[in-house]
């Protein structure tokens, strides 16, 4: 039997943000808003979270496998809004904060809380090493496996940024709420698409929630963003093997 076509990009049909993602956006909203109020180049974060917000939270169709390439690619590349955004607005403003280096051994530090962050979220290391976790999950769709594995390896700079750097770019009165505040949309934030998307597990939370107050906390007490993004980068770096190791198929392609 001949194959239909992918998947339409969108659902509209089913559009609908159920309280767990209308929260979740509130929050995240929220935040922009008071990245906004700051003024100066913390506004144009919060434009660029808000803009996100939206962009995400639009009817994408799920199961999303069966979407082409370029529809997958196109729900990505609206979830890279704010690293990308951000990113590229630190290397513009040159805030002073963004390329402090702290003392050496919070490298090291770093890397051991990315450490943790990944064994708290419980992915079997060893069947990652040998190659049967991807063996487990099957092929995925060659487009999505490159789309994921681009968001993994392009986020921790934007998000550490805008979700860390702005408890050191705003005023000293400001930033202990603002800090708290981006740990909450950092976690809201991914819980405004639509599908499980591999979370809403206890400790899916547990980990997210853990990793928005290690990654605050390392920023705070060093200082400097980069020991946060070491510890992202260290999180994010088993994902991207295993994106890599999967064998591919066709997936909306007819």
């Amino acid at each position: 039997m001949t194959q239909a076509g992918p998947d339409p990009t969108f659902d509209w049909k089913a559009w609908k943000l159920d309280g767990g993602r209308t929260a979740a956006a509130a929050c995240v909203l929220a935040y922009a808003t008071a990245l906004w109020g700051q003024g100066g180049s913390l506004r144009w974060a919060g434009v660029a979270v808000g803009i996100e917000t939206v962009l995400v939270g639009l009817p994408w169709r799920v199961p999303r496998r069966r979407r082409s390439g370029p529809s997958f690619w196109a729900e990505t590349s609206a979830g890279m809004v704010v690293p990308v955004g951000a990113a590229v607005l630190a290397v513009v403003s040159g805030p002073s904060w963004f390329g402090d280096s702290p003392a050496w051994w919070w490298y090291p530090l770093g890397s051991a809380a990315g450490i943790a962050l990944v064994l708290l979220g419980g992915m079997n290391l060893r069947a990652l090493v040998s190659g049967d976790l991807a063996f487990l999950y099957g092929p995925t769709p060659r487009p999505q496996a490159l789309a994921r594995v681009t968001t993994s390896l392009l986020s921790p700079t934007g998000e550490e940024v805008v979700f860390r750097g702005t408890y050191l770019a705003a005023p000293a009165v400001a930033a202990g709420p603002l800090g708290l505040l981006a740990a909450a949309a950092f976690v809201a934030r991914h819980h405004i698409a639509p599908g499980a998307n591999r979370r809403g597990s206890a400790r899916a939370t547990v980990t997210e929630v853990s990793a928005a107050a290690v990654l605050l906390g390392l920023t705070v007490a060093s200082g400097s963003i980069l020991p946060a993004l070491v510890a992202h980068v260290v999180n994010n770096a088993p994902s991207i093997v295993f994106e890599l190791q999967r064998e591919h198929d066709e997936g909306g392609t007819p």
